[in-house]
């Protein structure tokens, strides 16, 4: 589903998506960046060049994120709500010093682990990647308290809907993690 929303009027003002609700982001005017505050839910931020109907993940943000980045020239953004989620969003200007960009980071750490050559180690590395930003430790293990469709992680490591299904399915007999489907939930046991 995609829901258009205009940046410009609603800019301070907290913004609410039902999950998997998709809308374009607009392009800040020039010398600013992007600020995203997630009050509740995690999204998923996408990228896509116009001619390209595809897009591709660059980043996740949560609640406990402060979100900043500098909106690519050459690509279009998307942000898609991965749960329920209410959020904000602001143009800001840039800061002398201030050289951080959230897109970066995550497109940085999503590089390291789709060039994992083990499809396992690659699955579990993206998974732990997953639960350390945006999961919380319980006594169960490392809770990521939504799943991604298989499709999307396949995505995201670089691989086939079916082989991540498959891998996910080795990966839970042999009992790395464990998977609530009801609740929506993954769990990767503590060692």
């Amino acid at each position: 589903m995609n829901t258009e929303h205009q940046h410009r009027k609603n800019r301070g003002r907290p913004i609410s998506l039902n999950s998997y609700e998709t809308f374009n982001l607009e392009k800040p005017q020039a010398g600013e960046n992007i600020e995203i505050t997630v009050k509740s839910g995690v999204i998923r931020i996408a990228g896509n060049q116009s001619n390209n109907t595809k897009d591709i993940t660059l980043a996740f943000a949560c609640r406990a994120d402060a979100f900043k980045f500098h909106y690519p020239e050459d690509l279009e953004i998307t942000i898609e709500a991965i749960t329920d989620t209410t959020y904000v969003v602001e143009s800001i200007g840039k800061k002398g010093s201030d050289t951080s960009d959230a897109i970066m980071e995550w497109i940085i750490q999503l590089h390291i682990v789709r060039n994992e050559t083990n499809l396992e180690n690659r699955l579990m590395k993206f998974f732990r990647l997953l639960i350390t930003r945006l999961g919380k430790r319980t006594p169960e293990g490392l809770l990521l308290e939504h799943t991604l469709p298989h499709a999307r992680i396949a995505e995201i490591i670089g691989s086939t809907r079916s082989t991540v299904s498959r891998t996910i399915g080795s990966l839970r007999k042999s009992q790395q993690i464990y998977i609530d489907e009801l609740k929506e939930q993954i769990i990767l046991p503590v060692d």
